[in-house]
């Protein structure tokens, strides 16, 4: 509670300030109160005890440093296999902010532009047609015009570009996609963009944030920008430097085979879990293909909250993070639900709390999230880090709340700053 109490009455006092986010509040000395990260070691515990996961693993870095990790339960529930640190998981959504950091190294290099249309590196993009309405006609057609807005890689990395995904399915349109999942098509990368052209847009492009293939198509933009295939470009120019060599799209792209993977889990009616099938992509999906572990994506996360470096990588400049870590989006265009935090490029943001609203963490605090209940965080104002990874499908019988809303408050709580 102290500690909750110190980030709460800081980011108050921050209510004020700008996106640029300025006078941070400064970690202690010593940083965390041991007894609260022993709080969530045994909590983690009680949850894969309880049966709420199959097991987890977490990492907790400052700087440079790994400062607590917390293994529990089991990553094979049959052969009673131990949840680690390095138990190979799939990240899905966690794809998305590695993804945005390949596109935003063109950038930076004058390779690839915010501004530029998709349709110069796709040109299926070009031409675009937005529906109507979400429901088909009476004729079961879906009517549609012209996009009036050109969408752009910026409107890619935001989510605003208009384009469905696989969570909605209320509408005839959501449906549509749902019929067209690219996880279901065949092909490469440039095979399935080609696929998702051929889709109509749920609005024209920048008029608002909707969840979506969009880093999927960023994939392919990089692939064409960089004239390397996107599997090759995170190799080469992010899994490799950072030395994340259990991460990839491809299991020959790393040092794990297919048998090492975690089982996939889905609570059953009586609560029980039993192994979900669920195959990895057999192409690189920007959006939630990759398979990485524990230890592999800390440093990742350590890369953000350190600047863009880790040791003597750089990756990319502070500036470019910081544009990435700062909110791209409007209100109006985010809709409601979002409390104190924005979405940056390919990220979400932590902002200073209006009245009212809860503290997300340290404004500046940049996150997200997998489908299989996997998260992150990443503290460039205090160069903390976090990371928890389990293997669980979202399901009407699985516990809740979701991991994050027990592992996140848990790592602030344990934060001590600076009075």
């Amino acid at each position: 509670m102290f500690a909750r109490t110190v980030v709460t009455a800081a980011a108050l006092a921050l209510s004020s300030v700008s996106p640029v986010f300025a006078l941070q509040p400064q970690l202690s000395e010593d940083g965390f109160n041991p007894a609260a990260l022993a709080a969530l070691d045994a909590q983690l515990d009680a949850l894969a005890a309880q049966g709420h996961r199959p097991g987890y693993a977490a990492i907790i870095a400052r700087g440079e440093e790994i400062i607590f990790t917390s293994e529990a339960g089991y990553s094979d529930l049959e052969n009673a296999t131990p949840f680690t640190i390095d138990t190979p998981v799939r990240i899905a959504s966690m794809t998305k902010p590695v993804t945005v950091l390949a596109a935003m190294m063109l950038v930076e290099r004058g390779e690839l532009g915010l501004d530029d249309p998709v349709s110069d590196y796709i040109p299926s993009f070009a031409d675009m047609q937005v529906a109507l309405s979400p429901m088909a006609n009476a004729d079961g057609q879906i009517e549609t015009r012209p996009a009036g807005t050109v969408m752009t890689v910026r409107h890619l990395m935001t989510h605003t570009a208009g384009l469905g995904y696989l969570f909605e399915a209320e509408s005839d349109l959501g449906r549509l996609y749902l019929e067209n999942s690219l996880y279901a098509g065949e092909g490469n990368l440039e095979a399935r963009m080609e696929q998702l052209a051929g889709l109509v847009l749920y609005s024209d492009p920048g008029e608002r944030w909707f969840y979506s293939y969009s880093n999927d198509v960023l994939g392919r933009v990089v692939e064409v920008a960089s004239e390397t295939p996107f599997e090759d470009f995170m190799e080469e120019r992010i899994f490799e430097p950072l030395g994340m060599h259990s991460t990839g799209f491809f299991f020959e792209d790393t040092d794990l085979s297919e048998e090492d993977m975690s089982p996939l889990y889905i609570h059953t009616e009586t609560g029980e879990m039993v192994e979900f099938e669920q195959g990895n992509p057999d192409w690189a999906s920007g959006g939630g293909g990759l398979v990485s572990t524990g230890t592999d994506y800390i440093r990742f996360a350590m890369m953000l909250a350190n600047g863009g470096a880790l040791g003597e990588v750089r990756l990319i400049q502070p500036e470019t993070l910081m544009q990435m870590g700062s909110p791209q989006v409007t209100t109006e265009q985010l809709g409601g639900g979002w409390g104190a935090a924005s979405y940056g490029f390919g990220l979400a943001v932590v902002l200073p709390p209006q009245e009212g609203q809860e503290p997300q963490g340290v404004p500046g605090d940049i996150s997200w999230g997998g489908m299989f209940d996997t998260d992150f965080f990443a503290s460039p104002a205090t160069s903390v880090s976090a990371v928890l990874m389990t293997q669980i499908q979202p399901s009407p019988h699985r516990p809740e709340p979701r991991s994050s809303d027990v592992f996140r408050p848990m790592v602030y709580g344990s934060m001590v700053f600076e009075e």
